[in-house]
């Protein structure tokens, strides 16, 4: 990558592949034990949960939309404004908006959101006949998102055993603390649906980048210090299941 200052937005557009290499990594690796990833075409049941983006991935699916022709970029505006609408019907916005400020929540709040979310079964406004229509430039944690079980679990995640592809790099969650260091501002995720919002209210920050070597060392640190903060999670949930 030469030395030259790239915006953060465009560097989350260049390594989203970077999730898609570790999900086929993974996806080999437990066919060899007789497991196969069970997702395929035509099964959205995903696409109706949070899905939570690092900012620079935000103004990515902002600055694709407003790409597009006039009819096509009409018809997703209006899918993000009929979430947005039965966000607030529902009273969900406001946990939304708590979930900008993901370093101040616990998982089990994120988890509470997240499932009420679900409940509520609004489809991603990318969701064309139960399949992604932004598949090729979708976001990193839709990527990383791949399944063992039954899809018959997918219907209802949060009282079904739902075996996820253990490998998984959390690139979005190395991107907004990249972020958050870039803009000094706390850690926040964005809900794909109010990602136009978000952008559009915040769309003086579109170009904040920096060099672009050094921004991916920074996001490789980022992304070996999950992996690590992860680990020791899972150990210290371990420990206190045997105590």
């Amino acid at each position: 990558m030469p030395q030259s200052t790239m915006r953060l937005v465009d560097l989350a557009a260049v390594v989203l592949e970077f999730s898609s290499t570790v999900a086929e990594i993974g996806a080999r690796n437990i066919a060899r034990l007789g497991r196969q990833v069970s997702c395929s075409k035509g099964c959205g049941a995903c696409c109706r949960q949070v899905t939570p983006l690092a900012p620079p991935e935000a103004f990515m699916i902002a600055e694709w939309v407003e790409s597009l022709a006039a009819k096509p970029r009409t018809r997703l505006q209006n899918r993000f404004a009929e979430a947005t609408k039965q966000l607030e019907s529902s009273g969900l916005l406001p946990e939304l908006a708590r979930l900008q400020k993901a370093s101040s929540l616990s998982e089990e709040t994120m988890r509470d959101i997240s499932q009420e979310y679900f409940k509520q079964q609004i489809p991603c406004p990318f969701l064309a006949n139960e399949s992604c229509s932004i598949y090729a430039m979708r976001p990193s944690r839709c990527r990383e998102y791949l399944v063992t079980s039954s899809p018959i679990h997918c219907q209802n995640p949060y009282e079904q055993q739902v075996e996820r592809l253990p490998i998984s790099i959390r690139l979005s969650e190395a991107l907004a603390r990249l972020w958050a260091e870039a803009t000094q501002t706390p850690l926040q995720l964005i809900p794909l649906s109010l990602a136009l919002e978000w952008s559009s209210q915040n769309i003086h920050n579109r170009t904040i980048g920096a060099d672009a070597r050094q921004m991916l060392q920074g996001l490789l640190f980022h992304i070996a210090q999950i992996a690590v903060d992860y680990e020791r999670q899972a150990q210290d949930k371990e420990k206190l299941i045997i105590e």
